[in-house]
């Protein structure tokens, strides 16, 4: 009887490696797809309006060593993007680059490119495109890596499939801008400080910094993880804590500011405050205009000017300049309303409605109502990730000023994606319901290829629609200049 129980057991482990082996070759099925996508999509379209200046930028940081150009954003992206075109045949000016000027010049410097270049400029950003591309498949590794750990083999493919088929995902990551690259490295790095926190030793704090580092050199706001992540540390463990984990907190927090330094060669690091020319009212005490106007520093007569600032000086210039947008606001739209300088705090909230799939919306209401079944575990095994894309969200509502793009919320993605894949812990209904909500998901985005970045969902009228809600990046960018030749 014993031996006929245990060759059962056997036979049942076998059966589930089987299937094992069938969901992660599924996994990389999906994965093969979504870079076909992406290759495609980046030949099919052409540069949208901020990949003009994203590329000439990349270039800058390799044949002049300086940051300076697009400096609103950290350089990893710009200058990953650049090193094919190195090497191919094109031709430069940089007649339009002052570096001595406060101005924004790199939209001169991006339309100087495209004249010069002409028609091969299309080929030329194809080029920067392609090597991008793994940014977004680090992302969906990550996904998948992540929910199987929660819920197993099925949740992982089901959140990787709605990253890779996701429209908001498929848009931009054939873009040589740094959103994807942020949401990427930033869950990464969430991943890693979660491992941290569920086992605080050298090698988890050690990739948790490196990581941190990777995330803070695609995009600015990831700074608050300095301050977010050790207060995050402080709720998971419920104030109780080994006084061994303080060093590895601060060593993987020093870790990763140190990585940010070494990414811009530490040009300006630890210049102090009172030193540096401000444009923005939040730093300078009014709004200025970099054109017309001179700079100051609302620090430099006090104490706080003397503070050695740890960060690279066009990282903070480029906070300044950033914040300087936001407070001159422009005009904005939402749902066939327009405002000057003044917008909506639910605008994030109505644009991730419109811009997602209503399979992915369902898929996300029956996860998050499966989430507390298990007493609260998800939340608190995801703690690193939907903590900070929370504070985001509320962060960029706040600012009514400027509500133009939801792609500064992307970050909020993975926290639906893993969300969704809770929905298969609602037992046999559940798994019938995941797959008929990623099906529709998967036809949905289809529908719309190669024009993912103007996607809208079936519930308000499809993307045929999409201009009575939303404008700017969230329908073309521009991507099809060759339909009107």
């Amino acid at each position: 009887m014993r031996k006929e129980f245990a060759k059962f057991n056997e036979g049942r482990l076998l059966v589930g490696s089987h299937k094992s082996r069938l969901v992660i070759c599924l996994g990389y099925v999906v994965l093969t797809l979504h870079v076909g996508l992406l290759g495609w999509f980046a030949t099919k379209n052409s540069p949208t309006q901020d990949e003009v200046a994203h590329l000439p930028s990349g270039l800058a940081i390799w044949r002049f060593g300086r940051s300076d150009l697009y400096r609103v954003n950290p350089p990893l992206v710009r200058a990953v993007a650049a090193i094919p075109v190195l090497f191919a045949a094109h031709d430069e000016d940089w007649d339009a680059y002052r570096p001595d000027l406060p101005t924004r010049q790199e939209w001169n410097v991006g339309k100087r490119f495209i004249v010069i270049n002409g028609r091969h400029s299309l080929w030329l950003f194809v080029l920067a495109r392609w090597v991008c591309i793994p940014f977004s498949l680090l992302g969906a590794c990550v996904c998948w890596r992540w929910a199987r750990e929660l819920s197993g083999d099925l949740a992982g493919l089901l959140a990787l499939s709605l990253w890779c088929f996701s429209p908001n995902i498929l848009g931009h990551a054939s873009l040589i801008t740094p959103d994807i690259a942020s949401v990427a490295f930033g869950l990464l790095a969430a991943w890693r400080f979660q491992q941290w926190l569920q086992r605080s030793d050298g090698r988890n704090a050690f990739l948790a910094g490196m990581t941190l580092g990777l995330a803070l050199l695609t995009k600015t706001y990831w700074i608050f993880l300095l301050v977010l992540w050790p207060f995050i540390w402080l709720i998971y463990r419920h104030l109780q804590f080994r006084k061994s984990e303080i060093w590895q907190l601060l060593a993987l927090l020093l870790l990763g500011m140190n990585l940010l330094n070494m990414g811009y060669g530490f040009q300006g690091s630890f210049k102090p405050l009172g030193s540096y020319n401000f444009y923005s009212q939040a730093l300078s005490g009014e709004i200025r205009n970099p054109e017309t106007q001179h700079p100051a520093n609302r620090f430099a007569e006090t104490w706080m000017g003397q503070i050695p600032v740890p960060v690279p000086m066009d990282y903070v210039t480029g906070i300044d300049l950033q914040k300087l947008d936001f407070e001159r606001g422009r005009w904005n739209y939402l749902f066939g309303e327009s405002k000057q300088s003044d917008g909506w705090w639910y605008f994030y909230l109505l644009a991730l409605v419109v811009k997602t799939p209503v399979g992915t919306l369902g898929l996300f209401a029956l996860g998050f109502l499966c989430s507390f079944k298990s007493k609260g575990t998800f939340w608190r095994s995801t703690l690193s990730l939907w903590l900070p894309a929370l504070f985001l969200l509320v962060l960029a509502s706040s600012q009514t000023t400027l509500n133009r793009h939801l792609r500064y919320v992307f970050p909020v993605l993975p926290v639906l994606f893993l969300l969704a894949s809770q929905s298969l812990e609602s037992g046999k209904w559940g798994r019938y319901l995941a797959a008929i909500g990623l099906m529709v998901t998967i036809v949905s985005s289809l529908a719309v290829v190669p024009r993912s970045l103007s996607f809208f969902n079936v519930a308000c009228g499809g993307s045929n629609q999409g201009y009575r809600y939303l404008v700017d990046s969230n329908l073309n960018w521009g991507q099809d200049i060759p339909l009107v030749e």
